[in-house]
């Protein structure tokens, strides 16, 4: 038997100021300026046989590890779910606040808290009203609205995966989304608050199925909006989330699955390499002198995103790292954690390799571990240029990924 219940709730905050987070932009040091659209959190408790599967899917930037591991800490203290079976997750929107993130310079404790609160009263919300539902699942490929940021006129993982969960008047009780694109249509320069891509697809698509799905972001590294946007404001952002949404509501999700959790399998990888500071000088140097001329808007957002990672990475003697990689596997479902901005190469690769029916990549969940692509994309992104970590140990962590799939 699958049981389920979602709540969503606003998290803008209902204080001033409040500081957005999600480029380098100098606006970012200074307060937001107001809210345009609100951002939220929604919750969803599964009951699948027995076992709890807690969603709790953020209008955010990312999670900081230290907020996924406080949060399942408590739920698995208050309630014995197993902490790999907590998925918080980001739709990685650049346009979020920043408050709660212990990093920034304007954390806010008492919003954080307040955060985490609210995670707990939604397990235990669920808890008391799980409804009785069948899961059945469709996937389509959605092109027009985004695409490969590094290559141009090339298709990234446009494949848009639909999940619902229904009763038995065949009323979606809860429902996933997941696609594998960045959150962003608004220039840096903006200073509102906004649920950005993402959040304003998953409204559009309320009013067209009556459901808000959790959208879950999966291999979007090299994947945007970059190449097929007509603009960088909220004309543009209310386009594309509309046309988004009608595209969604021709997914005819209609396959069953049959759900029991099997195993969770689970792999790490350690990183630590020797930063080249002669490499890291050229390419400031470079980075510099491009930006003095450059005059094409995406352009000038790389380079100054850049500069802070390279300057960063002039300061380290060695870069290091810990990734892991959860395969939650669930019968005719299975989900991929990571905490990572996969390429999309890789999850179509962790996609396909899948033997369940329906295979889910939930990137940028349970923590952050930055950009993650393939060789031949080196050198052709700010994320590699800066990151200071070859493509092999990239490529050893998908390798121990493809193990447990």
């Amino acid at each position: 038997m699958i049981r389920a219940y979602t709540e969503r709730q606003c998290v803008t905050p209902d204080y001033t100021p409040f500081y957005l987070t999600g480029y380098k932009s100098p606006l970012r040091k200074l307060p937001a300026a107001g809210v345009h659209d609100d951002i939220y959190i929604q919750m969803s408790l599964l009951d699948v046989n027995g076992s709890m599967i807690f969603l709790y899917s953020t209008d955010w930037i990312s999670v900081e590890e230290g907020f996924y591991e406080e949060l399942s800490a408590r739920l698995n203290s208050e309630f014995g779910i197993d902490r790999k079976l907590v998925l918080v997750s980001a739709t990685h929107n650049h346009q979020s606040v920043g408050d709660q993130m212990k990093q920034n310079e304007h954390f806010n404790q008492e919003y954080y808290d307040w955060l985490i609160q609210l995670g707990i009263n939604g397990y235990r919300n669920g808890l008391d009203n799980l409804t009785e539902v069948k899961a059945y699942w469709g996937k389509r490929v959605i092109t027009g609205y985004y695409n490969s940021r590094v290559l141009e006129n090339t298709l990234a993982d446009n494949e848009v995966i639909l999940v619902e969960f229904r009763d038995s008047d065949d009323k979606v009780v809860t429902g996933i989304c997941n696609w594998a694109v960045h959150s962003t249509a608004v220039t840096p320069e903006n200073d509102l608050l906004t649920g950005e891509f993402a959040g304003n697809t998953a409204k559009e698509y309320q009013k067209l199925k009556g459901y808000y799905p959790h959208m879950i972001v999966g291999a979007a590294g090299d994947c945007s909006t970059r190449n097929t946007r007509q603009g960088n404001d909220f004309v543009e952002l209310d386009r594309i989330s509309k046309g988004m949404a009608r595209e969604m509501v021709s997914i005819e999700v209609n396959n069953p699955l049959d759900l029991e959790l099997l195993e969770i399998k689970t792999i790490t990888h350690h990183v630590d390499v020797t930063v080249d500071h002669l490499d890291v000088e050229r390419k400031i140097y470079y980075s510099q002198k491009e930006l003095k001329t450059a005059t094409e808007f995406d352009r000038i957002k790389v380079l100054k995103s850049m500069m802070p990672a390279l300057e960063k990475l002039s300061g380290l003697d060695r870069v290091t790292a810990d990734w892991f990689a959860d395969a939650i596997k669930l019968k005719d479902l299975e989900i991929i954690v990571t905490p990572a901005e996969l390429a999309s190469k890789f999850g179509l690769q962790i996609k396909n390799a899948s033997k369940a029916e329906c295979c889910l990549v939930f990137g940028y969940t349970n923590g952050k571990a930055g950009y993650l692509f393939p060789e031949e994309l080196y050198g052709m992104t700010f994320e590699t240029i800066s990151s200071g970590i070859p493509p092999r140990e990239v490529q050893q962590y998908i390798d121990k990924i493809m193990t447990i799939v």
